[in-house]
């Protein structure tokens, strides 16, 4: 179905490319990005619109079609294929590629065109991701149409057909989009503040239950971890710092610097901080930690002299000294934690450290304000101010997103107010 790969072009920008089976760059792919994503979109966003177009190639596969080439005889999707695209979008990519992998070569029915999610075989996806596929797909095979197409004598008269594509393809985008459901329970975007308060103790460079066995490593990772941990920092802006964005005396800082396409970053896939570039104050320890860890650890590691990144590759080998990559930290730090204790970290993502500091920056907030009821010395923090506070640590511009996460928190405040309400009405009862 193709391989995403990712250039590095002279100016530093990351151009992810589709190669076909020859390892040749995939022609309509490659135009389509080039044309139409790359002047506004970050190498992320494109690498997962070529998924969504790689999930359509399979689609094509699996029902012996060739969209491109029929567009260029005129032949548009029927009602039934856009219907079919649109329930093979449901679908994972990679259980439904294991089921194709396991059936091309044997004599077995076709993949049902119009139901093909009543196989047990196959994992489905979220509303959103479905969404984004189909308008992806929508958007490609327009412009595959209309490029295609143009030169034609009788281009004006197929105009309406080529727009009548996107419009049928958006129009099956899955409804109730903005109703999130189980998405409002804090629960499901990160476990418990105690579960993070454990895994922090077990990745503790003296924990007997700590998984990493190199003393350099313990203390690397136990360090990402506390930065997580202590800032809130997405876990791409963790991997993106670099020396000169810590301040290590007097006012201890980090300063979050958006750096897309940094031509001083070997990592084809670089991982970068997604929100706005902000400074975020932490403690003395950790500056202290790592200050440490750079003078003494990361100073000693072959080749990490020749880039400004602070969290490098220990292991010897081809990698050793450049900056971790995401997928290093994904499986071989991350990973390797939640696995000591799988129960009760499962649930534990990246992005669940940044739900779990900002219910933590909810928290000390009121305990500031309780202190404002008894002492008159003390100004408290309005909402207005608190929004502020929460937007500038977290690096948003909207103030609609702080609500998602500050969700277990709203939520306890709400069950306080329930139970005091319930209490009074049980004591009006008792006196009637």
């Amino acid at each position: 179905m193709g391989l995403i790969t990712h250039l590095i072009l002279s100016g530093g920008e990351r151009y992810p490319m589709l190669l076909d089976g020859e390892g040749m760059p995939d022609y309509w792919v490659t135009l389509y990005i080039t044309e139409r994503l790359r002047p506004s979109l970050k190498q992320t966003t494109i690498e997962n619109t070529i998924r969504s177009l790689i999930h359509l190639r399979l689609w094509e596969s699996l029902n012996e079609r060739n969209l491109i080439s029929e567009i260029s005889r005129e032949r548009f999707l029927s009602e039934s294929d856009i219907c079919s695209i649109r329930d093979h979008c449901l679908l994972e990519t990679r259980s439904l590629r294991k089921w194709h992998q396991t059936t091309k070569n044997k004599n077995v029915f076709r993949l049902a065109v119009n139901a093909p999610t009543s196989s047990q075989h196959f994992q489905s996806v979220s509303k959103h991701h479905v969404a984004n596929r189909l308008v992806h797909i929508a958007d490609f095979l327009y412009f595959i149409a209309r490029t295609i197409l143009r030169q034609r004598s009788n281009f004006s008269s197929l105009t309406d057909s080529i727009d009548d594509i996107k419009k049928r393809m958006n129009a099956q985008k899955p409804k109730g989009l903005g109703d999130k459901g189980l998405a409002n329970d804090p629960d499901s975007k990160a476990p418990p503040p105690e579960v993070f308060e454990k895994l922090m103790s077990i990745i503790k460079e003296d924990s007997p239950d700590n998984p990493y066995k190199n003393v350099g490593v313990r203390n690397r990772n136990a360090l990402m971890f506390d930065v997580l941990y202590e800032t809130g920092m997405r876990a791409g802006g963790v991997l993106a710092l670099q020396i000169g964005d810590i301040t290590f005396r007097d006012n201890c800082k980090i300063e979050v610097q958006r750096r897309h396409d940094n031509s001083l970053d070997p990592r084809a896939k670089q991982p970068v901080e997604k929100t706005l570039g902000r400074t975020i104050p932490i403690s003395e320890i950790l500056a202290k930690k790592l200050s440490d860890y750079i003078m003494n650890v990361r100073s000693t590691i072959p080749n990490a002299n020749k880039h400004p990144y602070v969290f490098v590759t220990h292991k010897p080998g081809r990698y050793q000294g450049q900056p971790i990559s995401d997928s290093s930290f994904r499986n071989r730090v991350l990973r390797t934690a939640t696995k000591t204790n799988p129960e009760l970290f499962e649930e534990i993502t990246r992005h669940g450290f940044r739900h779990n500091f900002n219910y933590r920056l909810s928290k000390k907030i009121d305990a500031h304000n309780e202190r404002a009821r008894h002492d008159p010395n003390i100004e408290p923090i309005k909402p207005k101010e608190e929004l502020q506070i929460r937007k500038q640590l977290n690096g948003w511009s909207s103030d609609e997103t702080a609500q998602v996460y500050n969700l277990r928190h709203i939520q306890e405040l709400a069950n306080q107010l329930m139970r005091e309400e319930m209490d009074d009405l049980s004591k009006h009862l008792n006196r009637g």
